[in-house]
C-alpha cells in the first residue's frame, strides 16, 4: 500500500520549469512571464531543456500603443545567436522565441546524433521457417490450368546495414511575428519663402533740424533667412531757430531703404543695415519778410540694433543710426547789405530709434 501511493505521487508530480540560470525574461506588465515562456519551450521541444545546453536572455520592450519589440539572446552548446522580432501582442513574441529555442536545441542534437555515426542493432535475425505449400485447387472443365506463379525470394536481414533515418517531424507552424522592414527615406524639407515685417518706431534726432527734436518711423519689409531688406518713412518733429525779430520753424518728411544683414544669439538678433533716405526740410519762417520754403534733403547712414524676440510673431528692437548729410536747403533771411542765415542742417546726424516689430513666416 505505500508503494502505491508513493508511486500516485511521483506520477502526479507537476514538472519543474528550466533552471534560473538557464532562462532570463524581462516583460512588461500585461505580458507572459518567465514561467509561461519556459512552459512554451516544454510545448515545442517535447522535454525540458537543462542549464548546460541552454542559455536565454530576453528583453521585451512596450514600442507604441499596440506594438512590442524583443531582443532575444541564446546560447546553445556554446554558440550563440541574436534575434530582433517586433509583433503586436507580447504572447506572439512568448511564442516566437520558444519556437526559435526548440529549432535551435533540434538543431543542436542532429549535430550531435550526426557527428557520433550510425549505431549498428545488436537484435540476433530471427530464421524463417518455410511454409508447406498450399494444395492445389482441382481445375474446373473448360478453364486453362492455372500457372504457378514464380517462389519469391527469402527476405534477408542485414544486421551490420544501418538503420534508416526516421522521418523528420513536421515544424510547428510559426508565430506570425513582424519583423521591421526598412523605413523609407524621409521627404526633403520643403523650401520656405521670405517673410514679411512691420515696425513702428519712436525716438531722438539730433543734428537734422534746429534742436534736439522726437522722431516717429514706420518700416516695412522682406525677410530672408540671413538677410533683409526694409522700406521706411520717417518724420522729425517741428524745431524752432529764432533770431530776433525772426525765427524759422523746421521740420522733417522723408522715405528710405535699407539692406540688412541678420546675425543671430538665441532670442535676439543683430541686424547691421546701410541705406540711404531721401525726402523734404521744410521751413517756415515768422517776422518781418518771412515766408515757407522746402528744400531737398538727401543722406546715407549706417545701422547697428539689436531685436528681442520675445514671441513667435512680435519683437521689440533698438538702433542706432548715422547719418551723413549729401545735400539740404539753407534758410537765410533776406536783408540788407547781406543775407541772413537763419539754419543750415548740421554735417552728421544721429538717430536713436525703440520700435514693436510684428515678423510674418520669419523664413529663421
Amino acid at each position: 500500500m505505500p508503494s502505491a501511493l508513493l508511486a500516485a505521487v511521483l506520477a502526479f508530480q507537476v514538472p519543474q520549469p528550466p533552471s534560473a540560470g538557464a532562462i532570463e525574461w524581462q516583460a512588461p506588465a500585461g505580458c507572459p512571464d518567465r514561467r509561461a515562456l519556459a512552459d512554451a519551450i516544454v510545448g515545442r521541444l517535447g522535454r525540458e531543456p537543462t542549464a548546460d545546453e541552454l542559455s536565454l536572455v530576453g528583453r521585451v520592450q512596450r514600442e507604441g500603443p499596440s506594438q512590442y519589440h524583443l531582443n532575444l539572446r541564446l546560447t546553445v552548446d556554446g554558440h550563440a545567436e541574436t534575434r530582433s522580432l517586433s509583433a503586436r501582442r507580447c504572447a506572439a513574441l512568448v511564442d516566437a522565441a520558444a519556437l526559435l529555442t526548440a529549432l535551435a536545441l533540434d538543431r543542436a542534437a542532429a549535430e550531435r546524433s550526426a557527428a557520433a555515426g550510425p549505431v549498428a542493432p545488436e537484435a540476433e535475425p530471427t530464421p524463417v521457417e518455410p511454409q508447406p505449400p498450399a494444395p492445389e485447387p482441382a481445375s474446373e472443365p473448360g478453364l486453362a490450368p492455372a500457372t504457378p506463379a514464380a517462389p519469391a525470394a527469402d527476405a534477408v536481414f542485414d544486421p551490420d546495414a544501418p538503420l534508416p533515418a526516421p522521418l523528420p517531424e513536421p515544424p510547428p507552424e510559426p508565430a506570425a511575428v513582424t519583423l521591421p522592414g526598412p523605413l523609407a527615406p524621409a521627404p526633403p524639407p520643403r523650401k520656405r519663402g521670405p517673410g514679411a515685417l512691420l515696425r513702428l518706431s519712436a525716438g531722438l534726432e539730433v543734428g537734422a533740424v534746429p534742436a534736439p527734436t522726437a522722431g516717429l518711423e514706420l518700416a516695412a519689409g522682406v525677410l530672408w533667412r540671413r538677410a533683409r531688406l526694409e522700406f521706411h518713412a520717417v518724420h522729425l518733429v517741428p524745431q524752432t531757430e529764432a533770431r530776433p525779430p525772426n525765427e524759422v520753424r523746421v521740420y522733417l518728411l522723408g522715405g528710405g531703404a535699407r539692406g540688412c544683414a541678420r546675425l543671430f544669439r538665441g532670442r535676439f538678433e543683430f541686424p547691421l543695415c546701410g541705406g540711404a533716405e531721401l525726402g523734404g526740410l521744410r521751413g517756415e519762417g515768422r517776422g518781418p519778410g518771412a515766408r515757407a520754403a522746402t528744400g531737398l534733403w538727401a543722406a546715407v547712414f549706417a545701422s547697428a540694433g539689436a531685436t528681442w524676440r520675445f514671441h513667435r510673431l512680435l519683437g521689440l528692437s533698438l538702433a542706432a543710426q548715422g547719418l551723413v548729410r549729401l545735400a539740404s536747403p539753407s534758410f537765410d533771411l533776406q536783408d540788407e547789405p547781406e543775407p541772413v542765415n537763419l539754419f543750415a542742417s548740421a554735417p552728421a546726424s544721429l538717430r536713436l530709434l525703440l520700435g514693436l516689430e510684428l515678423r510674418l513666416g520669419d523664413p529663421r
